[in-house]
């Protein structure tokens, strides 16, 4: 018994050292096979048999994975000009190694080579869904924020308002989406823009006048109301008429509020423009006098209203302040002309003959340089420079360069009508739209 216990250990100790030289002699088969098969398909490339190198780069990955052999086997398709199997092999990559950044760069880059941008913005939203920091991939995408692509066209446009805007064709009205689908029929005489309540005036081809939801159902009859010639945007229950010798307001019961008033812009924010012996002034939703300025012209959007972001543009004495609703100035700069806020950022003024762009308290936050400008939405604005059209962001980087005769305002998807050989388009950036 005594001699077992001796034998047992070093039986032991044996079987250890046979698997450890087992297991060494099979790995350095393994690397030798894989080694082997690496040797094969370069050489196989080298000679641009492309399709006996794919199948020793494929059998190299089944003996031994790995990220550098992934890459390498990308890098081949880019190379041998396999633009499709290049980027399905960036989407293997991506199933196979989720939160490496390597993966990411690889395919956007492929994307980007192919211009194939909306598999860009795919890819980067993927990678910011699963928290993968990449500065590679970032200044990529940032090299391609502004590239874009056109969709509906339209002979005349109005501007976006509560995410829908007035189209024309063939000189009749009807509304898109942000998108650019129609989803009111074009077949209206004249309409307003859509209000936050989803409702816009239209007058028909009969001349019957009502409002009408995103769907063009109708939803508020305009009855009681003589010789209506014009019918503005509804603010709440509220909405101004014009009859063909003056303006006033209405309820929906078709209740006259207040009026009276030889123009008016639409009640919107809770405030109102309205004039009287070519002098203009500031009303409440009820008709009640807010501001004794005697203004000589008040500056509307084109959706006709005159006060948002807290603020309006009046002209005084030749000259255009920034005021409040009581008609305050509200910094002690003027400007030349200007353009309403359309939301919290920055608004478009006319300084020395340039434009540039102020924040709510006058401040200057972008240089008088342009042509001309519109105010910023949705992070952009339109600017012209050397007679066209182009697009910049609050840091003033020219995001789309000037190269059309005409822009409106962007929408919160990121799309904008731009005037082009003679017909507005919808641009529709790819960050947004893919």
């Amino acid at each position: 018994m005594k001699n077992y216990k001796f034998v047992v250990p070093i039986v032991l100790v044996v079987l250890f050292f046979v698997s450890v030289y087992s297991l060494y002699s099979q790995k350095a088969e393994i690397e030798n096979q894989y080694n082997s098969l690496i040797k094969e398909a370069r050489e196989l490339k080298q000679q641009e048999i492309y399709v006996d190198a794919e199948e020793k780069y494929l059998e190299a990955l089944e003996v031994k994975e790995s990220k550098d052999l992934y890459l390498e086997i990308g890098k081949f398709y880019v190379d041998s000009d396999q633009k499709n199997r290049a980027a399905d092999w960036g989407e293997n990559i991506l199933q196979k190694y989720p939160k490496e950044k390597f993966g990411y760069e690889y395919l956007v880059d492929i994307y980007v080579t192919q211009k194939d941008y909306a598999s860009c913005w795919s890819v980067y939203n993927k990678q910011q869904k699963r928290k993968v920091n990449s500065s590679v991939t970032d200044e990529i995408m940032q090299s391609i924020e502004g590239e874009f692509y056109f969709s509906e066209e339209s002979e005349d446009v109005g501007v976006f308002s509560a995410g829908y805007c007035p189209v024309m064709l063939e000189g009749q009205w009807g509304f898109v989406d942000e998108s650019g689908k129609i989803v009111v029929p074009i077949k209206f005489k004249q309409v307003s823009a859509f209000s936050p309540r989803n409702l816009a005036a239209v007058i028909d081809n009969e001349n019957k006048v009502y409002f009408i939801d995103a769907e063009g159902n109708k939803k508020i009859a305009v009855k009681n109301i003589d010789n209506v010639k014009e019918i503005g945007y509804i603010w709440e229950n509220v909405f101004s008429v014009y009859n063909g010798r003056e303006w006033s307001f209405y309820n929906v019961n078709s209740e006259k509020v207040f009026g009276g008033f030889e123009e008016v812009t639409s009640l919107a924010n809770g405030v109102v423009a309205c004039s009287k012996n070519h002098k203009w002034d500031f009303y409440d939703t009820e008709g009640k006098k807010l501001s004794d300025g005697n203004f000589d012209s008040v500056i509307t959007d084109e959706r006709n209203i005159v006060f948002r972001n807290e603020c309006a543009f009046v002209s005084k004495n030749g000259k255009v302040h920034m005021v409040n609703a009581q008609g305050k100035d509200i910094s002690n700069e003027y400007y030349e002309e200007a353009e309403l806020f359309n939301d919290s950022t920055y608004a478009a003024v006319k300084i020395n003959g340039l434009w540039g762009f102020v924040d709510n308290h006058g401040s200057i936050i972008i240089k008088p340089e342009y042509e001309e400008a519109r105010s910023f939405s949705n992070g952009l604005a339109a600017v012209k420079k050397n007679g066209l059209w182009g697009f910049v962001d609050t840091e003033n980087k020219m995001i789309i360069e000037p190269q059309f005769y005409g822009a409106k305002d962007f929408n919160s998807k990121g799309s904008v009508f731009v005037y082009e050989n003679n017909i507005w388009k919808l641009l529709n950036l790819y960050k947004y739209n893919y």
